[in-house]
């Protein structure tokens, strides 16, 4: 373990704030300067009805906040690090509500909240539970767990202690989480539930030295390993501010390892300014803060806290704001959640929008001609309210008048599959096709993409309810600047493709215990003195400041002709077929390109009006031409080399089988080993095709 002196580690900390400060200040500085222009973009009204969630009582309360510095001039919460963001938050709105946990009563389930007041009891007692586990200034804790209150409480108290957050997820296997904790040198481990404490204290534990104690969140009190046993106990003793060790905005907040779809994983580290850069970018992106994220706003929150993506954009910046968050019991329960919880605001990834696009359409396909014509005029009609409320073009008083009918009785009913209360939704983590967004649009639920990566806190870019383009990610967040390099290593001119870079303070520290791999993603900047992130992702930048990714720097490759291809964009065109459920495209130095398909076969049966077993379907000829018509007609735009030729259908690509990561991000090099033989198979040949990072290495099989 590295040993730093007290007096150098001040002197960086001292150095580092003032570089960092005045970036904060910038970022208020330009929302302050944004125009007057905004527009509303809600055709629906979505009123607060959370009792609980009350604005600041008194203009008395709010001047008292502002004299202690909790408040600014804007009555917008203040914060330099993530354990003030927290504290100044319990503060500031101690009766509003901020987790919602889903608990069985009487038979039947619902949600029960806590407020912010009592979630900062609950950090003051976790600060005494870690500190009494020996936790100090610089110590690192590992916690094994999906979302819940205490997930959040425990990162709390851990930066409250000026210690570093590691962050696992339970679907990982135990090697991953040795792995992790040995890298990271963790000093104490929780465990969320029986089963994991189990599996790590036979798997882990014997690998990891560091580790001197171990803590399970599901045990019940009494036992003495329990969450429960340790948090009554503190509750009796001394857990006041006496214990706060104050962590400075250079410190290391988070150590989060990128689940990567290729290779070990890299800890990324994670200053509290980093994260907290992120929190008040989002705030300047729109000129009123307080209007786009509201104290009213409530979450489902499905997507991991352990991921940067679903920490700060949800966790952290709602927040920032008091608001709250009613955690989701898992994929399987999103559609019975939304209705318990009925959020305001989603945070989520293509995956969940694509499942509402293609239910509705499927819907819309086996329905009757009357019924499908009211949803087809529906959506029509939606589409122009939609166009309207940007200021492009006016519907006429027939078409308001249809537009408020078929909205009560067709639209409604969609957006009620979200709860029936969402104001708008954010969507990242993977390119969400400008069809679903405009459907989502059309249907009154406007869905606003971003762009980032977990070593950049993520955020570069984001698109706001107010100022949206689809088909692209957004613009960068104030303090944030992009370039995109071209081949040359020379930044490249507004609309010419190249890599996507950003410098700015969302960049991350490094790698931890990895300065080659730092050094291979960090260059200088244009300007000479800061330090450039390289994302490994393509793109343009248009003279307006729009982002656009256009695919993956490794996943390009050469066809046999010499032709590049990029498979991201064909892979979505394919994915938007209603009988698609994900794709991976396959080509790499063979005379043209391939699909691996796992089927919707739900929809394939209603299309085909057949029952038959789905092994069965796999090898009817009219299955694969309904399959691949459709593929063609998605791929129309694709250039015709690029389209694939045949394809073959698979088992879904999952976590439990590796080929997705916990963010759902598919590892295209897992799958195309996995199914070798079938790919070789498609090109008649014996060559199979090895992948690492996109690219594909071709050689002959062993024939005896």
């Amino acid at each position: 373990m590295r040993i730093v002196s007290k007096a150098k580690n001040q002197m960086v900390h001292q150095f580092l704030r003032r570089r960092t400060l005045p970036v904060l200040s910038s970022i208020n500085t330009s929302r302050n300067q944004l125009s007057n222009n905004k527009r509303s973009y809600s055709h629906h009204n979505v009123t607060s009805t959370f009792a609980s969630a009350k604005p600041f009582s008194t203009q008395s309360f709010i001047a008292d906040l502002q004299s202690q510095g909790i408040l600014d001039e804007h009555e917008l919460l203040r914060f330099n690090t993530l354990h003030e963001l927290q504290r100044n938050a319990c503060a500031a709105f101690p009766d509003n509500t901020c987790f919602g946990t889903y608990v069985e009563t009487n038979k039947k389930g619902d949600y029960e909240w806590m407020t912010y007041n009592e979630f900062g009891e609950k950090v003051n007692h976790c600060r005494s539970v870690l500190k009494d586990l020996g936790i100090k200034e610089f110590s690192k804790i590992g916690i094994i767990s999906n979302n819940r209150w205490e997930w959040a409480a425990i990162a709390s108290a851990a930066y409250s202690l000026n210690a570093t957050l590691v962050p696992m997820y339970e679907a990982q296997l135990p090697k991953d989480w040795a792995y992790i904790a040995n890298d990271a040198e963790c000093e104490v481990l929780v465990c969320a539930t029986q089963d994991i404490y189990d599996r790590a204290s036979q798997e882990v534990l014997p690998q990891t030295p560091s580790v001197k104690a171990t803590i399970c969140l599901d045990a019940k009190e009494g036992e003495a390993y329990a969450f429960e046993t340790l948090m009554a106990d503190a509750a009796k003793k001394d857990s006041s501010e006496s214990l706060i060790v104050e962590p400075t905005p250079d410190d290391l907040a988070n150590l989060i390892y990128t689940s990567g779809t290729t290779g070990k994983p890299k800890g990324v580290e994670l200053i509290h300014s980093n994260t907290v850069s992120n929190v008040y970018g989002v705030r300047g992106m729109v000129e009123d803060p307080k209007d786009f994220i509201r104290e009213s706003d409530r979450s489902l929150a499905f997507l991991p806290w352990a991921h940067s993506y679903g920490q700060t954009c949800e966790l952290w910046t709602q927040m920032a704001h008091g608001a709250s968050s009613g955690i989701c019991r898992g994929v399987p329960f999103i559609l019975e959640d939304l209705q318990l919880v009925k959020p305001t605001v989603l945070f989520a990834v293509p995956t969940l929008h694509k499942k509402i696009y293609d239910g509705v359409h499927n819907l819309m396909e086996s329905a009757s001609p009357i019924r499908k014509g009211l949803m087809k005029k529906a959506l029509a009609l939606g589409r122009k309210n939609s166009e309207e409320r940007k200021g492009h073009g006016e519907m006429s008083f027939l078409e308001r008048m249809q537009f408020n009918a078929l909205d009560k009785i067709v639209l409604s009913k969609i957006r009620d599959r979200f709860g029936g209360r969402l104001r708008h939704g954010f969507v990242a983590g993977a390119a969400c096709p400008s069809e679903v967004i405009n459907f989502l649009d059309d249907i009154g639920i406007p869905i606003c993409e971003g762009y980032g990566l977990t070593e950049t806190s993520p955020i570069i870019t984001i698109n706001t309810p107010y100022s949206r383009s689809p088909g692209y990610v957004g613009k960068a967040l104030p303090g944030v600047h992009i370039v995109i390099m071209g081949d040359d290593g020379l930044p490249c001119p507004p609309g010419k493709e190249g890599e996507i870079c950003c410098y700015g303070p969302n960049v991350m520290k490094g790698y931890y215990k990895n300065p080659e791999a730092t050094e291979e993603v960090i260059s200088v900047a244009p300007d000479g003195k800061s330090r450039l992130f390289h994302t490994g992702d393509l793109g343009t930048l248009d003279s307006g400041g729009w982002l656009k990714v256009t695919g993956r720097l490794k996943e390009q490759y050469k066809l046999e002709n010499g032709k590049y291809v990029c498979p991201t964009p064909i892979e979505e065109a394919i994915g938007m077929s209603r009988f698609v459920m994900q794709v991976v495209l396959c080509g790499a130095n063979r005379p043209h390109n391939v699909a691996l398909i796992v089927p919707d076969w739900i929809a394939i049966k209603s299309a085909l009006g057949i029952d038959l077993p789905d092994e069965e379907l796999a090898n009817e000829e009219k299955v694969r031409k309904l399959v691949m018509e459709d593929i063609e007609n998605k791929c129309s735009h694709i250039k015709k080399f690029e389209r694939p030729k045949d394809f073959a259908f698979v088992a879904p690509f999952t976590a439990a089988n590796n080929m997705l990561t916990p963010k759902m991000s598919i590892r295209r090099h897992m799958v195309i080993r996995e199914y070798n033989d079938l790919i070789a198979a498609m090109y008649h040949d014996d060559v199979v095709a090895d992948s690492c990072d996109g690219h594909e290495e071709v050689h002959q099989k062993n024939v005896a």
